[in-house]
């Protein structure tokens, strides 16, 4: 029996670390920091969008934290007193009892992660967002369990755009400006939602790398944002790796004016076999004049340039490793715009001068029919020679408008 029982044991103490292993990931986990974007304009709802994403992450403003460990002891308050009216209303004098013994216990207070909520709100509820109706921002913050509605209201008119922006039925920002450039929109909203999600010590720095570069900071991979990452401040690994160039391992230390960048060496792609038409064209690779129509020794990204006199130059850019390219170039005449001009300039002229003639012919002729008498026979045949001769010129002109025209030549 005391074997058997040591084995209970066992198996329970087995089954006890098992559940906990299950169950500790929600006990480690950070609570969501939901907030929920409302815009009538799209291009407005992206900048918002762009901002949060730089700030996504953890919630590290101690305003924020103490928000919300001030609204989670009002859910548990009501709660409480919800539970305990119900005991009462059941008469349950015992659980009442048991129920005060252990209603001072307190949770403990989990860390906070941006979370964008996909909420959705009624057509009448984003009408009293978007005028900033506080009750409206009241009930729907509680109804959604959310932590922050940012309600944005704009007005086109032409090129500029009015734009309100309400916070928790708080106005934040109210401007006038030219819709297609919306830097200073952006830079405006990254700071007044800064210091609401993120503490003194994050940093925004500046990131000058290519856009096919992967960003591990301490081990987490990290995307640029209009050129930007929110960092702690202070010394953090950078990995950086992409397919293009040879991985990068660097110490980065976070400061407010910094510039994260990184010099990179191309990965070895092989031997590259140029083919030119004109095939005696000048060849530069990499800004360098070959000798020959092959590199030996190629690396991606690359960069291949071929001029001939009377023919327009071409750049070719490439990521992609290559073992053949051909570049092939156009006449320079071929690249002129007022080609087509030209040519339509030319048609409707003898087009004009055509219909002249030949009314000129049928006027002759009427006249030597109507003045026999009269010798007109040479100025006819004048005029029906100069005619004809004009037609073929209008059926030259009409060719060379249809070719500068559809095919640019």
């Amino acid at each position: 029996m005391k074997a058997g029982s040591g084995h209970c044991c066992i198996y329970s103490r087995r089954i006890a670390v098992l559940i906990l292993l299950l169950v500790l990931p929600l006990f480690l986990s950070a609570a969501p920091y939901r907030v929920a974007v409302v815009s009538e304009s799209a291009s407005y709802r992206d900048i918002i969008m762009d901002a949060l994403s730089i700030l996504s992450g953890d919630i590290t403003s101690g305003e924020a934290i103490e928000e919300r460990r001030e609204r989670d002891e009002r859910k548990r308050t009501l709660e409480r007193e919800r539970e305990l009216s119900e005991l009462r209303q059941a008469e349950s004098f015992d659980r009442i009892e048991s129920f005060l013994d252990g209603a001072d216990v307190q949770e403990d207070d989990d860390g906070l992660v941006l979370e964008i909520s996909d909420a959705a709100f009624s057509q009448t509820e984003m009408e009293y967002l978007c005028r900033g109706d506080m009750d409206a921002f009241r009930y729907l913050l509680l109804r959604h369990d959310l932590d922050l509605i940012i309600a944005v209201s704009t007005e086109e008119d032409g090129l500029m755009t009015a734009v309100d922006v309400w916070i928790n039925g708080e106005e934040v920002h109210r401007n006038l400006y030219i819709s297609s450039s919306d830097d200073g929109e952006f830079s405006t909203m990254l700071s007044i939602l800064r210091p609401m999600l993120k503490g003194p010590d994050t940093v925004l720095v500046s990131s000058s790398l290519p856009r096919t570069v992967t960003v591990l900071i301490d081990g987490e991979q990290v995307t640029p944002v209009r050129g930007l990452i929110a960092m702690e401040r202070g010394e953090h690994a950078v990995s950086l790796s992409s397919p293009f160039y040879q991985s990068v391992e660097m110490s980065f230390t976070a400061e407010d004016g910094a510039v994260l960048s990184a010099h990179f060496t191309p990965v070895f792609s092989g031997a590259i076999f140029i083919s030119p038409v004109p095939y005696d064209s000048s060849i530069y690779y990499q800004g360098q004049l070959l000798d020959t129509h092959t590199v030996t020794e190629g690396s991606v990204p690359f960069q291949i340039t071929a001029t001939h006199p009377g023919f327009s130059p071409r750049t070719i850019q490439s990521r992609i490793a290559m073992d053949r390219i051909q570049v092939s170039l156009r006449p320079a005449w071929m690249e002129d715009e007022d080609i087509v001009e030209r040519a339509k300039t030319r048609f409707y002229d003898n087009l004009l001068t055509t219909l002249i003639s030949f009314g000129g012919y049928v006027a002759s002729g009427a006249v030597e029919r109507i003045l026999p008498d009269q010798d007109l026979a040479p100025v006819t045949a004048m005029m029906a020679g100069f005619s004809f001769v004009q037609l073929v010129e209008l059926m030259d002109s009409m060719f060379d408008y249809f070719q500068a025209a559809r095919l640019g030549i």
